[in-house]
């Protein structure tokens, strides 16, 4: 019994019941973790098959394309939720927003399974009690939860041991520190002094630890920022041109169109439209 993909919601518990044989493919943005409540299962990524039980938590990345299959024994229960880093700028460092943008491509990295018993999987199963609990500190535990996955990674990606000279430790230190959401205003003029270094060395620097110019990293966040507020609020687009660090309309409108496709307004119709789609059940 083969379903259409069926959206996580963003930082929210979502519970899916598959009947014997039956196939749930999530669909989300950014990350997803699951928790099998009960039964046993697979899971199927585009790198091989994995059997998954009660208790097991699975965390995985929005291009890895997972498809849950229940046995032709029992029914499976998936409670899961998506965490979409776009929407977390004041929360997440640079640094960290980094990484998990180059882990979700890395097959070691862009598929975690934590078998049962573990201190994640004991945390993920406490989460989903009561069922449908919402709350501002259960999303927190969630986002902690999901972070807690890659701790390791994180603190030797943001620590490397080959020694550095003093203006990379600096930046380092700095993106590590500072809430992506501040790289939205600020400029590289003004960033500068705080590494104590000059703008073209900065912007070096940019590109040697993140891949990318300060401007293509700025003009990344601020679009995040855009569809953030485009999908959440009725801001009119020269009100959400402004929020999101551009003085201009119409140079916002023609940067949005360039990177994501389609004018601000189209992109907010679509979002709306797709939202308002049947819902699946099973």
């Amino acid at each position: 019994m083969k379903t259409r993909p069926q959206v996580v919601p963003h930082l929210a518990i979502h519970e899916v019941r598959l009947p014997k044989g039956g196939e749930w493919r999530p669909a989300f943005h950014g990350w997803c973790a699951s928790f099998v409540s009960r039964g046993v299962g697979y899971c199927q990524d585009q790198i091989q098959t994995r059997e998954i039980s009660a208790g097991s938590t699975l965390v995985f990345s929005a291009e890895v394309s997972a498809l849950f299959r229940a046995s032709q024994l029992n029914e499976l229960v998936v409670s899961s939720f998506s965490v979409d880093t776009s929407k977390l700028l004041g929360l997440l460092s640079l640094r960290e927003q980094h990484f998990l943008k180059q882990a979700a491509a890395r097959g070691n990295l862009g598929v975690r399974v934590l078998p049962a018993p573990g201190a994640i999987s004991e945390r993920f199963g406490n989460l989903c009690l009561p069922p449908g609990a919402a709350s501002s500190s259960n999303r927190l535990r969630m986002l902690q939860l999901f972070m807690d996955c890659f701790e390791l990674e994180i603190e030797q990606d943001s620590n490397p041991s080959a020694p550095c000279v003093d203006g990379r430790e600096r930046f380092r230190r700095v993106m590590n520190q500072m809430p992506a959401s501040e790289f939205v205003e600020i400029s590289l003029s003004q960033l500068a002094p705080m590494m104590s270094c000059s703008p073209r060395h900065l912007n070096r620097l940019f590109r040697e630890e993140l891949g990318a110019s300060f401007r293509q990293k700025q003009i990344e966040l601020r679009l995040a920022r855009a569809c953030e507020l485009l999908a959440s609020s009725n801001a009119k687009v020269i009100e959400v041109a402004l929020e999101s660090g551009y003085q201009s309309s119409s140079l916002f409108s023609v940067l949005f169109k360039k990177h994501i496709g389609v004018s601000p307004g189209r992109w907010r119709r679509e979002r709306l439209q797709s939202r308002a789609g049947p819902r699946i059940h099973f």
